[in-house]
């Protein structure tokens, strides 16, 4: 399997019967998680923008490119996906950054 090209909904997974549709659906069907949300706020940031032109790299020193700048998409939720008495609290430090 190539890490530079996207893979197929159609794709098989090898020694099964099934696809990677059926196992995206499987797993990433709730947005709601902490890890997924952040994930899909890149991807919609990254879609507006029109820069979603390579894969994405997990733990990269930012998430996506855009005109040269080096963009670090934040999210967070009033509402997760375990139940809470209450909304969360939601704030972001929006100070410039150095990459270690």
């Amino acid at each position: 399997m190539n890490n530079d090209l996207p893979l197929k909904s159609e794709t098989p997974i090898l020694g099964t019967d099934h696809t990677m549709l059926e196992f995206w659906q499987w797993d990433f069907s709730n947005i709601l998680t902490n890890n997924l949300s952040g994930i899909f706020a890149e991807f919609l940031i990254g879609t507006a923008l029109g820069c979603l032109n390579q894969i994405r790299v997990e733990w990269d020193a930012f998430d996506l490119v855009y005109k040269g700048m080096k963009i670090e998409v934040k999210s967070s939720a009033y509402i997760q996906a375990w139940h809470k008495e209450k909304y969360s609290n939601i704030s972001f430090s929006i100070g410039a950054k150095k990459r270690i």
